[in-house]
């Protein structure tokens, strides 16, 4: 089957490896467009034996004739369906497609989306069960896949201190740093030896701040940060030579309640598909089901959560990257089933 695999924005092409690989099980070698800045920032630098031929973007023109372009495919995989011009300049085209919805809000909330995967031959798909779980429609669950290969970096290892990765941008709304600042001066305090990497850009606003804020704490020595923009061989790198994963969601705020029901929190995958345990809230280990993959805490236990995961025996880390890749195998089992009935369902 000929097959166009898309992302046309700068960003979320680390999906993109393991839609290749979910393809290539199904016997499909795609073709993989991305625009410059995604190509130089590597997402298949430590993946091996994968099919697939890698496109310019820039050379359909971001959308303009797509139906001239492409008709050549059998299936299209838009790897973002956002922002909402990708819609109409789709419209036009009568390929079966699979648009990946990163703000699922937008299915029930834009008329433009309803009514876009209303029509036959096109499917949305999410990234997580527990979102398709939370948005079922009829009953029926929406597809899903979650995005869990990312190859096999060589580690980037600090030796000594227990290292605990933060995977993101800085962006107050997204994670609860207030109680990673609060946890990290208690652990100074104890002189246990930590280290916190912050793996994403620390040079907006809110990066500033956090920065501001560690200085005034004095806890400049334990934190890690990255300037500008981290390409993803050296981001894989990081967190895979991290000794924990901090996803930093809890109910404190209610922005941050999303990323339980129907957003997607990034670290989660990032780390299983990366081999690190977790250090997590109780209810997003349940949402995505990792429970077995680390230390577990509830609202305002993070401190003691680290400490524990510090304290932990070689038994222990042995067991958690275990039951991480449990997760990760299930997952890309899952995933594969969901998609070969999704593209069964679109060319139908």
């Amino acid at each position: 089957m000929r097959c166009a695999l898309i992302e046309y924005n700068r960003y979320h092409e680390e999906t993109l490896p393991t839609f290749v690989r979910l393809l290539n099980s199904l016997g499909i070698e795609p073709d993989v467009y991305m625009v410059r800045r995604s190509r130089q920032r590597h997402p298949f630098a430590f993946t091996s034996g994968l099919r697939f031929r890698q496109r310019r973007a820039e050379g359909i023109d971001r959308f303009l004739g797509l139906p001239f372009r492409l008709r050549r495919y059998e299936l299209l995989i838009v790897n973002s369906m956002e922002p909402a011009s990708h819609v109409e300049r789709l419209a036009g085209v009568r390929t079966p497609l699979l648009g990946v919805m990163h703000n699922t809000e937008l299915l029930s909330g834009d008329p433009a989306y309803s009514a876009f995967f209303a029509s036959p031959g096109r499917r949305p798909v999410v990234l997580g069960r527990h979102i398709a779980n939370h948005l079922a429609q009829g009953g029926r669950p929406l597809s899903w896949i979650s995005h869990v290969y990312f190859g096999e970096p060589e580690p980037r290892r600090a030796d000594g201190a227990t290292t605990f990765a933060v995977s993101g941008n800085v962006e107050f709304h997204r994670r609860n740093y207030d109680s990673l600042l609060d946890a990290a001066g208690e652990l100074a305090e104890e002189a246990m030896p930590i280290r916190i990497r912050i793996i994403g850009r620390s040079t907006t606003r809110d990066g500033r701040m956090l920065r501001e804020a560690i200085e005034h704490r004095g806890l400049a020595s334990i934190f890690e940060l990255s300037d500008g923009e981290i390409p993803h061989d050296e981001f894989f790198r990081l967190v895979a030579g991290s000794d924990f994963m901090l996803p930093l969601l809890d109910h404190s705020a209610a922005v941050l309640r999303p990323y339980f029901e129907t957003k997607l929190a990034s670290s989660v995958p990032f780390a299983i598909g990366l081999g690190v345990p977790f250090v997590i809230h109780h209810d997003l280990a349940g949402a995505y089901s990792v429970s077995e993959c680390g230390v577990g805490y509830h609202d305002g236990g993070l401190t003691a959560a680290m400490r524990t995961a510090i304290a932990s025996s070689a038994g222990d880390r042995a067991r958690w990257k275990a039951g991480i890749e449990t997760a990760r195998a299930e997952l890309l089992e899952a995933s594969l089933a969901n998609l070969r009935e999704a593209i069964a369902a679109v060319r139908a």
